[in-house]
């Protein structure tokens, strides 16, 4: 799957979107997750946030480089905040929280491979060979 059959795929679950990040805005966060430790953003992750800058859709979210405000509802941390809140979890060294829905929380490793893990032990779940597909079962999995 590439990025922007991700995204109409999304778009027709109607999920909202944030808009498109700035290259600084990716810079600052990759800056940010390598001070923190944390796996910086891979190829995939920057690609969707050059069309979008997050995603949300009913209780799930690709977290973006900046907050997404959402009206009265609260706002949807940046990637760096979450991965920041997180930082002490020893499960988590050397991963990225990019989402999470009311079940699993979705990472990513120092070399792109992402991960769903149980959000209570964060046990390791699955393994995605394609991030696409670990951002759908983030969102839709979200939806249900």
């Amino acid at each position: 799957m590439k990025c922007s059959e991700f995204l109409d795929s999304m778009k027709r679950h109607s999920a909202m979107f944030a808009p498109p990040a700035s290259a600084q805005s990716i810079s600052l966060t990759n800056s940010g997750l390598q001070n923190i430790r944390a796996a910086i953003l891979p190829q995939f992750i920057i690609d969707l946030y050059l069309k979008c800058g997050g995603i949300n859709l009913g209780n799930a979210y690709i977290f973006g480089p900046t907050q997404i405000s959402r009206g009265k509802i609260y706002p949807i941390p940046s990637i760096l905040d979450i991965n920041k809140e997180l930082i002490n979890i020893p499960k988590l060294n050397g991963k990225t929280v990019f989402g999470r829905n009311d079940l699993f929380w979705f990472v990513f490793d120092t070399f792109g491979i992402c991960s769903m893990l149980d959000n209570i032990t964060l046990n390791e779940l699955r393994k995605y060979p394609d991030p696409y597909k670990a951002m759908t079962d983030c969102l839709i999995a979200g939806n249900i």
